[in-house]
């Protein structure tokens, strides 16, 4: 028995219903750096993890197993984030000479992507501040960058910014941003804008006099609601399609002309471990 097995819906009344929006931080990516490859490959349909992995282990993607799969999301990932070919290797105790093989492909495919990264640490970069804080036997100020949102106001300028600190520099050379951070901060941060905005939505649909659908809770880029059996089917359809219109919000809400899907996946149950189909 797991703990998912004690969070239960009220038997024969309701059911567990979670909303996921598929490969999301992949597609907040997509609309940042407006690669068109990779716009097309997810407008495609195609599972891009699968895809990944189809070229890290040079076989068709019917044949890649799911464990395959998910070493190729991690190493997506962990490149996203700014992870060297030898940390991701070290992490997943392969070759080098494979993680080195897939960055290459990765931004050979995505040259937008790769532009996306040397452009946003080249912006970074110039808002070194070096005030504040003083290192009393170096007589340095500790360096400060800001790394800007997704998000922008009509002339351009972030809406939010993520203030992080340097490494303080000893031999004269100029401070530089973590660019593990500038990589990753703009693209976790809309993603979790993107679920922060769709449950606004959301709970404006359930507050307009729908008493069959209760919204529970968010885990990471999924919502969990409980839903009255009955006409379960007919709930979890307009949830979904709700859900689905970020393109939509974005457009209201910072005037953006998303390309690209976001489709969400919905899995139901009695209890937790039903929903997440945990054997």
């Amino acid at each position: 028995m797991s703990i998912q097995d004690f969070f239960q819906a009220r038997g024969g009344e309701t059911i567990f219903a979670e909303f996921d929006y598929a490969q999301l931080e992949i597609r907040v990516l997509a609309l940042a750096s407006n690669d068109k490859q990779l716009i097309d490959d997810i407008n495609s349909g195609r599972d891009m993890h699968t895809y990944f992995a189809s070229n890290i282990f040079a076989k068709p993607e019917k044949d890649i197993t799911y464990t395959e799969r998910r070493q190729a999301k991690a190493f997506s990932f962990e490149l996203q984030y700014g992870a060297s070919a030898r940390g991701i290797a070290n992490n997943w105790g392969v070759p080098v000479e494979l993680t080195e093989s897939f960055i290459d492909g990765y931004y050979k495919r995505y040259a937008g992507v790769k532009k996306y990264h040397e452009e946003g640490l080249e912006e970074v970069s110039a808002t070194l501040s070096e005030e504040g804080d003083i290192d009393p036997d170096k007589k340095l100020a500790v360096p400060r960058f800001y790394i800007p949102s997704l998000w922008r106001d009509s002339i351009g300028m972030p809406l939010t910014e993520y203030r992080v600190l340097g490494t303080l520099n000893y031999n004269g050379e100029s401070a530089k941003p973590p660019p593990t951070k500038v990589k990753n901060y703009p693209i976790q941060g809309a993603a979790s804008d993107i679920v922060a905005m769709m449950l606004v939505t959301l709970s404006n649909y359930l507050n307009q006099g729908n008493e069959q659908a209760w919204l529970l809770n968010t885990v990471h880029d999924s919502v969990v609601c409980e839903i009255s059996l009955g006409d379960e089917d007919r709930i979890i359809k307009e949830i979904k399609e709700i859900l689905e219109t970020v393109p939509k919000v974005l457009e209201q809400m910072f005037d953006i002309v998303c390309p690209i899907k976001f489709p969400v996946d919905c899995s139901t149950g009695t209890t937790f471990t039903e929903v997440k189909n945990i054997a």
